[in-house]
Order: structure tokens, then C-alpha cells, then sequence
């Protein structure tokens, strides 16, 4: 079919039907110009019907043509053409339709016909341009399903207008649930509880403009009273579900206890493990001995990797959360119990897998060899923090006294050789903030004290050891690396809030590197993570690479797949830490509120900025804005005293 210029034709255009004139001709294909005064180019099998040259104004042919199509679509009985054509149910043309109907095939005829057709599609089907009547069993078919997609659309307006109405209102507000609405609740609970997605997501982010879904769906259910019992709210809002699937419960559950896989038997009988008494997932433990001149310090790391395999269904797990979370609700850790606190954990007086890295230095605290092995290990005890600090203080009378006091000595001597490389300390009071049953408990989290000092020095040193033996045996890993500040840093022997920022902000941040490279803030030429697998998931990648090699089998990894999976982690690590960082932040503001409000307290001004002013209170090391200040009786770094007026924890 071959179209001159200023042809009009009646052409289709997705699913509707457009009037235009050529504007340039063709046999395949025209430029039809239409009401828009835009060209289109269309292809000659979507042209229904030519209506002939027209001259003149575009707009005012294109009119008078709607309106005689429209004045004979309305002649269009589409009932009694389905009663007369439902006898011989078989694709019609348009011409043919026309014909039988009206008697001729004239375009407006034809145009008319066509669009009667695909306005009410319910007695017609429609392929291209023929159309084929419905049996009545498809008419009935497609009244129930209009129905039920009517009635769906129905409860969606409800569903929106209820929703839009709890989420405005006042937070003391409750809400009964309507029994229309209770679909749409367990909805909301399923995707916050398992990350289940519905159509209830869309509806839950439309709710708000402040709001996300997770956000607009804790709020609907804390004011109808339907939040899943014993659940946070913070973990909820951030996707993170504390518990795992039965499928990996049932992985975990079936796992065979390690009872010695032709390793060799580590030979001290005095080995000991040192965390929080909380602490359930036992990652690193320790031993020290002196023979002669020298000192044998050996440093266990778990071996989870015995029971987790790459991509099996733990391993799967462990990605999704690659951090335990320490929150002040609950924990959330990396492994299901049965393997994380029980088969890989270093329990005291059970057999367990463990590397080995073994260390000997001379009275001077230098290095004067070491060897990295797989072993088994029996823990002769576990030990706090509180437990190693008390003995410390005293004097050393036996075995395990005088191996705590030398490895004091020895992680004092490790600290001041990283120092006189270049190392930084700088360490910010904290608090560890528990919630037990509602209620908050409030006590100073510190890491530097001799205790902590002393399983810090030796963690960093198995770290470095582990980026040293790669970098020996040219395995390829992820270093961890620090890049120098542009302008000096110094270290802070005591914490001042407003040195401690000045100091911070010249450090750069820690960075992945394929190349081993220096640590700044460690003081070290080479550094890797690897002595908390049971807790960080790049410790497990890490170890495993390591492991290969040690039992010469094929590395897990390559060094483009390592970087890829380690700077995955290394992102969600980093909004798990953010999220612990809030959740701490949320508790011990409540804790002020509940506790605090109209109490007097030393602070130290941090900032003035504008009219703002920003204290930092030394009992909590909490920034908050103080009021009632001038900006010309106030200095950065003065000390002051303050009243809590308010502290809101959202």
C-alpha cells in the first residue's frame, strides 16, 4: 500500500487508535503527522484504514473526522453484533464487520467499527486488525475476573486511605484493626519479619514522603498494636532479621563435632581464651611459656571453615549478614548457635579445630621466628576481661598468673615498636549500653585497659603474621591498608574531645588493596584480616585462602573474585556498624531521658557554628546542643557545666 503526501490515515499506536496525515510517503513505511504536530513514523501493516487526501488546516480535517467517526460509533450496537456473529465464532476484518453491519465499508465506517471494538473489549477478542467473538463461557470468565480486579481496586483505595490516616496521626494514637485490613497487616509483619515482598511494599512506601516502607509499616503496626512480640524495632526498620531459616537450622543442626582430622595435637596444656563474659562465639584464644631466654607465644584462631563450605547453605547465610551485630537489644550473630558457640567455637576442655600461629621472642619482646600450622586445640580455661584485669594486679603465683603477666609485657613492648613506627592511638570513651526486660544498663565499655591491651597486641600480630605469609608465599588475599594523612597526626595520651576530632579528621580511611601496603594508623608494612572468623566473614574468606595453601589444594578464590566478595561485605559490614553505632545512640538517649533530665553536668563545648552550640557531656562522651548560650561567653574546648533539658531518642 503506497500513501501520497496529505493522505489521512487512521493508524494504531500501542492499543489506540490515531488519526494523522502523511507527511512524507513511502510503501513500508509513512511520517504521519497527527494532532501533536509532532511526526511519526509508522509502518504500512498498522494502518487501518486511508481516508483520502485532505488540503488545509490539519486540526480542522482532523475534527471534522473525529466527529463523523464518532457519530457512527454511536449507531454501533456491539450486543446485537455478538448475537448475530456468536453463531460462527471466527476472526472477522474490519471490512468484513462493516459490511455485514452497515451494508458498506466506507473509512469512516471502518474507523468507527474498529474502535467501538477495542473501547469495549468484552463481547470481542482482538488480534491486529480482526476481531473474533467471545463464547459465553469467556464472556463469564472475563466478568469474573473484571469483578475481582474492581473489588481489589476497591480495597486498595480503602487500604490507602485507612493507611495514609494511621501513619498521620498522633504517636499516642492506637487504631483497631478493621477486618478488611488484616490481610494487609500480616502482610506488613511477614515482609518486616522474613522480608516477604508484596503489593502491601508499594502501598507502605506510597504512605509517606518521610518515610520508607519499613519505616511506614513499624509505625502502622506499633499504632495498631501488632508488633510481633519480642521484636526491635531498629533491626526491623533496617532489614535485618535475627533468625535464620529452617533449612540452615537444619544444615547446622546436622553437622558432626570435630574429633580430630589427622592434625597435630598442640602440646600446651596451659592454653586460655579471654572475652566478655556475655561472649558466646569464642573466636581467638591464647598461650605463653618462657623456655630458657625465650618466650613461646602461640595465638589460636577457630576454624570455622572445617564446617562452612564456599556457597553451601551457611556460607549463604553468613553473606547476607557478613558481621555479628552487638546491640544493646539482642545479638545477631554471623553462624546459627549450634556452629558459631558451639562446633567451631574454642569451648574450654573440648577438642577443637584451630590455626595455629606460634611465635618465639626474646626478653626484648623482638621477633625471633614464628610458623603458622592447622592444630587441635583444648582450652584449659575461658577468661573475662574483669578476671584477667584482677589478676594482673597481682602478683604472679602461678602458671597461668605469670603467662598473663608476660604476655602484658610482651603486648606493651609489641605496642611501643608499632608507636615508634608511626602507629596512632586514639581511643574514644564508650559506653556499653544493655536492655534487659526494659530496662537500660548503662557502664563505661573500655579498650584500653592492660586486659583488653593485651588480646588487641596479639590479634594485630596474627593479623600482620597472616599478611605475611601470603605475601611470602605469593597467596592471593585482600590487604587491609591505610594510606599516610597529608599532615602530621599525634597521639593522644588522654581523651580531649576537641583534639581527638582535630586529629581524626587528618586520618584517611582504611581502604581493600590486592597489594600489600602499609597500615598507617597500625605502624605496620603489611596487614590482613583474619583472627575473628566466626564473627566477620572477610576473616573466614581470608582463612580459607590461607588454609588452601598450607594443605596445598586448590585456592577458593581467585584475587578478582576475592576483591569482589570483600568489598561487597565490606559495605553491608559498614551499615551494620552504622546501625550499631544508632542503636547504642537510641538506648543510652533514652537512658538520659528516663534518668537524667534536670540533672547538672560537666561538658566540653566541641563546636560553634551559626547559632548553634554543641557540648560533648563527659559522663556518657554524648554531643548534644545547648541552649541559652552565647557564642560571645563561649570558646571551643572550654569546659562548662550543663542542665539536661531534653533528650529525644528519635
Amino acid at each position: 500500500m503506497d500513501f501520497a503526501e496529505q493522505t489521512v490515515i487512521d493508524y494504531i499506536n500501542g492499543n489506540d487508535l490515531c488519526l494523522g496525515r502523511v507527511v512524507k510517503g513511502g510503501a513500508d513505511r509513512v511520517q504521519v503527522e497527527g494532532v501533536s504536530g509532532n511526526a511519526t513514523k509508522v509502518s504500512a501493516r498498522h494502518v487501518l484504514v486511508s481516508h483520502g487526501v485532505h488540503g488545509g488546516s490539519l486540526l480542522n480535517v482532523l475534527a471534522e473526522l473525529q466527529n463523523a467517526i464518532r457519530d457512527c460509533a454511536a449507531e454501533i450496537d456491539v450486543d446485537l453484533l455478538w448475537e448475530e456473529l456468536a453463531v460462527e465464532p471466527r476472526p472477522w476484518t474490519v471490512e468484513e464487520l462493516c459490511q455485514d453491519y452497515f451494508g458498506g465499508t466506507e473509512a469512516v465506517r471502518q474507523s468507527a467499527m474498529a474502535r467501538r471494538l477495542m473501547e469495549d473489549n468484552r463481547l470481542f477478542s482482538r488480534q491486529a486488525f480482526q476481531f473474533t467473538p467471545r463464547t459465553e463461557a469467556e464472556i463469564a470468565e472475563l466478568d469474573r475476573l473484571r469483578k475481582m480486579r474492581a473489588e481489589k481496586q476497591a480495597l486498595r483505595e480503602q487500604t490507602t486511605k485507612w493507611l495514609s490516616q494511621v501513619i498521620a496521626s498522633k504517636e499516642d494514637t492506637t487504631f483497631d484493626v478493621p477486618e478488611a485490613q488484616e490481610k494487609f497487616v500480616k502482610l506488613c509483619q511477614d515482609y518486616l519479619l522474613c522480608g516477604f515482598n508484596s503489593e502491601a511494599v508499594n502501598l507502605l512506601s506510597a504512605a509517606s514522603s518521610k518515610l520508607n516502607a519499613r519505616e511506614a509499616a513499624v509505625r502502622l503496626l506499633k499504632r495498631c498494636n501488632r508488633m510481633p512480640e519480642g521484636s526491635d524495632e531498629l533491626l526491623l526498620v533496617n532489614g535485618i532479621h535475627a533468625g535464620f531459616s529452617q533449612d540452615v537450622l537444619d544444615y547446622a543442626n546436622a553437622l558432626t563435632p570435630f574429633d580430630g582430622d589427622g592434625r597435630q595435637t598442640d602440646a600446651n596444656d596451659l592454653v586460655f581464651s579471654i572475652d566478655d563474659e556475655e561472649t558466646r562465639e569464642i573466636d581467638d584464644a591464647l598461650s605463653w611459656k618462657r623456655e630458657g631466654d625465650r618466650q613461646i607465644v602461640s595465638i589460636y584462631l577457630a576454624d570455622p571453615g572445617l564446617f562452612v563450605k564456599k556457597d553451601d547453605l551457611l556460607d549463604a547465610a553468613a553473606v547476607e549478614r557478613p558481621l555479628s551485630l552487638y546491640l544493646p537489644t539482642t545479638t545477631i550473630m554471623m553462624f546459627p548457635d549450634r556452629l558459631g558457640c558451639d562446633l567451631a567455637s574454642l569451648v574450654a576442655e573440648v577438642l577443637r579445630a584451630s590455626f595455629s600461629f606460634t611465635v618465639i621472642f626474646d626478653d626484648q619482646g623482638e621477633m625471633v621466628d614464628w610458623e603458622f600450622r592447622p592444630v587441635q586445640v583444648r582450652l584449659s580455661h575461658r577468661l573475662t576481661y574483669d578476671a584477667v584485669e584482677t589478676m594482673l594486679a597481682e602478683a604472679p603465683s602461678t602458671p597461668l598468673h605469670q603467662a598473663l603477666q608476660g604476655l602484658k609485657t610482651l603486648s606493651e613492648q609489641l605496642l611501643a615498636k608499632r608507636n615508634a613506627a608511626g602507629a596512632v592511638q586514639m581511643n574514644r570513651p564508650d559506653m556499653k549500653v544493655r536492655v534487659r526486660d526494659g530496662e537500660i544498663f548503662i557502664s563505661p565499655d573500655r579498650q584500653d585497659t592492660p586486659a583488653h591491651q593485651l588480646v588487641s597486641e596479639m590479634m594485630i600480630l596474627a593479623n600482620h603474621l597472616a599478611a605475611v605469609y601470603a605475601l611470602r608465599y605469593d597467596i592471593p588475599i585482600i590487604y587491609r591498608v591505610q594510606d599516610p594523612p597529608s599532615e602530621p597526626v599525634h597521639t593522644l595520651a588522654k581523651y580531649e574531645p576537641c583534639l581527638f576530632d582535630q586529629e581524626v579528621r587528618k586520618m584517611r580511611r582504611t581502604r581493600l588493596s590486592t597489594y600489600g601496603q602499609r597500615h598507617f594508623g597500625l605502624g605496620l608494612d603489611l596487614y590482613t584480616q583474619i583472627s575473628s572468623p566466626l564473627r566477620r566473614y572477610g576473616d573466614l574468606v581470608i582463612q580459607r585462602q590461607i588454609s588452601a595453601h598450607f594443605n596445598n589444594q586448590p585456592l577458593p578464590y581467585t584475587q578478582t573474585e576475592l576483591f569482589a566478595v570483600l568489598d561487597n561485605i565490606d559495605r553491608t559490614s559498614s551499615q551494620n556498624r552504622s546501625l550499631e553505632r544508632e542503636a547504642n545512640k537510641y538506648w543510652l538517649l533514652e537512658y538520659i531521658r528516663r534518668n537524667d533530665i534536670g540533672q547538672t553536668m560537666e561538658a566540653t563545648i566541641v563546636r560553634l557554628e551559626g547559632s548553634l552550640v554543641l557540648a560533648e557531656l563527659d559522663t556518657y562522651a554524648e554531643r548534644g546542643v545547648v541552649y541559652g548560650a552565647s557564642h560571645q561567653e563561649l570558646k571551643v574546648g572550654q569546659r562548662v557545666q550543663v542542665r539536661i533539658k531534653d533528650a529525644i531518642p528519635q
